[in-house]
């Protein structure tokens, strides 16, 4: 088994989604060319000393196996590729290294540590700004999602929040720490768990509140995940599907909590401003 491992740095403002679309796109140009086996992307993970690196210091890593070196080397030959990295290239302005090697970081081939990605959706009768202030409200979870037990703010700024959470899991009190990267502008939080809870290899996602018009908003919850097996569950391919199977159920409860938390305080229409 050959890996493809990618380090990319994309400036600031190729923007959240626009990064997420290029992933998307990538993996599709991947899996659906019948060469690549698996295939996975990750935010980088800050670190203090990043910000004085004289280095390039990247902003996201992707991985993708290959049967063999041909068969590595036939896909990067496709036209296909080709013009999807040269179209990106133009778009997004970004740097790219890449390396090839005979096994996953961590080790693991096929479907082991791979990452996969969701997306839930609900339309909220509530204007797009009540929305994405029920979402930054962060220390209100407790209160707002049943099973969070607690909510802990550990640092905060007009543009990020990290929290440890303490949530009910199947009957099992779990605590992470999580970063929230707040865009106000266009109602999107982006997180990421900086500590993991057990099971869970990488974590991360998006809530986006998207106006539909004055009075109604698209409310959509992203989510980027990889599993792990332990002690509790050491087989890999239960513990992605029961992950897998969480974050769906998960989604929607969320969703909904968000949903009926908004409605209640949205303005009622025609009342005295």
């Amino acid at each position: 088994m050959i890996v493809h491992t990618l380090i990319y740095r994309f400036p600031p403002q190729a923007g959240t989604e626009r990064v997420e679309r290029f992933f998307d796109g990538l993996r599709d140009l991947a899996v659906g060319s019948g060469l690549v086996s698996a295939f996975g992307w990750q935010p980088h993970v800050l670190l203090p000393v990043d910000e004085r690196s004289k280095g390039m210091t990247a902003t996201h890593v992707a991985q993708f196996s290959c049967e063999d070196v041909a068969t590595l080397r036939k896909f990067s030959e496709l036209a296909s590729v080709h013009e999807f990295i040269a179209g990106w290239r133009d778009e997004l302005h970004y740097d790219a290294a890449y390396a090839n090697h005979e096994q996953m970081l961590p080790p693991g081939s096929g479907t082991e540590n791979a990452m996969f990605h969701t997306e839930h959706t609900v339309t909220v009768e509530a204007p797009a700004d009540v929305v994405y202030a029920v979402l930054a409200d962060i220390g209100g979870y407790a209160k707002l999602f049943p099973p969070t037990e607690s909510s802990t703010l550990l640092e905060e700024s007009d543009t990020h929040q990290i929290a440890r959470l303490v949530v009910d899991v199947s009957g099992q009190l779990q605590s992470w720490v999580t970063r929230r990267d707040l865009d106000r502008e266009h109602r999107v939080i982006a997180y990421r768990q900086l500590e993991n809870a057990p099971m869970i290899q990488f974590m991360g996602g998006e809530w986006r509140a998207l106006p539909l018009d004055d009075r109604r908003t698209q409310l959509v919850i992203t989510h980027d995940f990889a599993a792990r097996p332990t002690d509790a569950v050491p087989s890999q391919e239960k513990a992605t599907e029961l992950l897998r199977a969480a974050v769906d159920r998960n989604s929607h409860a969320d969703l909904d909590a968000v949903r009926q938390e908004a409605e209640r305080r949205a303005p009622v229409v025609g009342s005295p401003a």
